[in-house]
C-alpha cells in the first residue's frame, strides 16, 4: 500500500490538508503538489462478458460528438508540430478510441493503451481498433517498444494515473530521441481552483463541494490536478523538453503542450 504521506511527485513529505467525499486531498510540503489518497487497482479486471452493454454503449456514443470537437483540435495541433505521415503513433489512456479513428491512414502505425474493458470493446465495435490493456510501464511495452515511436499522446489522463511520474518517464523510454509527447490535462492554475480552497478554508471544511467536484476516488476518476510549473518540471526530469503550447486551445481550464524527447 502506497504511503500518501510521500510525495507522488517529488517523494517529500505530504500531508492531508482537506477532507473530502471518501477521500483526502493531500499537499506536498516541498512542491505543493496536490492528490488525493485513492489509486486504481490494476490492471482492471477483465469480465467473462463484455461490459459494452446498451446503456454503456448509449452513454459513449452520446459524448462522442463532443470528444470530437477536441480530438480535432488535438489532431490539428500534433500536426501543427509534427506531420505524420511516417509516424509510429501511441495514445496513452485513448479511451473508445476516437482520437487514434481521426489519425486514420495519416500514420504508419497506431496503437493505442486502454486499461478499461467497455472502451476497448467500444472501439473494436465501432471504430474496428485494438488496443492493449497493459499500462505503459508494463514489460510488455518497456521491452518491446523502447525507443519505438514518433509520436506519443496523453489526452485527458495524467490527472487519472496512479503515479504520473512513473508514467511520463514510462513514456518517453518509448519515445525515439526527438519524438514528440503531446498531452493535455486539467490546470490548478485557475480561479476555480483557488475558490475551492477558500471555500473550504473559510468553512473551516465544511463547504469541501468544489474540491468534490475537482477529486473523486472513484474508479479512473481524477486523482491529481497539476500547476504549469509542475507539469513543465516534471517533462524536463523525463528528458522531455517543452516546445509549444497548443493556440488552438482556448480553455484556461486546461494545460496543452507539445514537447520533444532530448
Amino acid at each position: 500500500m502506497y504511503d500518501f504521506n510521500r510525495c507522488k511527485l517529488c517523494g517529500e513529505r505530504a500531508s492531508s490538508r482537506y477532507k473530502l467525499k471518501k477521500m483526502s486531498l493531500y499537499v506536498c510540503d516541498q512542491c505543493d503538489f496536490h492528490y488525493i489518497d485513492a489509486l486504481d487497482e490494476l490492471p482492471a479486471p477483465v469480465a467473462e462478458d463484455s461490459p459494452l452493454t446498451v446503456s454503456a454503449r448509449k452513454f459513449i456514443n452520446n459524448h462522442l460528438p463532443q470528444n470530437a470537437v477536441l480530438h480535432k483540435k488535438n489532431l490539428a495541433f500534433v500536426h501543427h508540430c509534427r506531420p505524420l505521415g511516417d509516424a509510429r503513433c501511441l495514445d496513452i489512456g485513448c479511451g473508445a478510441g476516437q482520437f487514434l479513428s481521426l489519425v486514420g491512414e495519416d500514420a504508419s502505425e497506431r496503437a493505442g493503451i486502454e486499461p478499461q474493458q467497455v472502451f476497448r470493446d467500444f472501439a473494436r465495435e465501432k471504430y474496428g481498433l485494438e488496443f492493449r490493456s497493459e499500462l505503459v510501464d508494463d514489460p510488455y511495452w518497456q521491452k518491446n517498444y523502447s525507443g519505438y515511436f514518433d509520436v506519443v499522446t496523453l489526452w485527458d489522463t495524467l490527472e487519472h494515473v496512479n503515479f504520473p511520474a512513473e508514467t511520463l518517464a514510462a513514456a518517453a523510454a518509448l519515445m525515439k530521441p526527438g519524438g514528440w509527447l503531446f498531452l493535455d490535462t486539467p490546470s490548478r492554475d485557475t480561479f476555480f481552483y483557488r475558490a475551492s480552497q477558500w471555500s473550504y478554508r473559510l468553512s473551516g471544511g465544511t463547504k469541501p463541494a468544489l474540491l468534490n467536484r475537482l477529486y473523486s476516488a472513484g474508479p479512473f476518476r481524477h486523482k491529481q490536478i497539476f500547476t504549469r510549473s509542475q507539469l513543465l518540471n516534471l517533462l524536463a526530469r523525463c528528458g522531455l523538453q517543452h516546445v509549444t503550447d497548443s493556440h488552438l486551445h482556448r480553455s484556461k481550464n486546461k494545460l496543452v503542450v507539445a514537447c520533444q524527447k532530448r
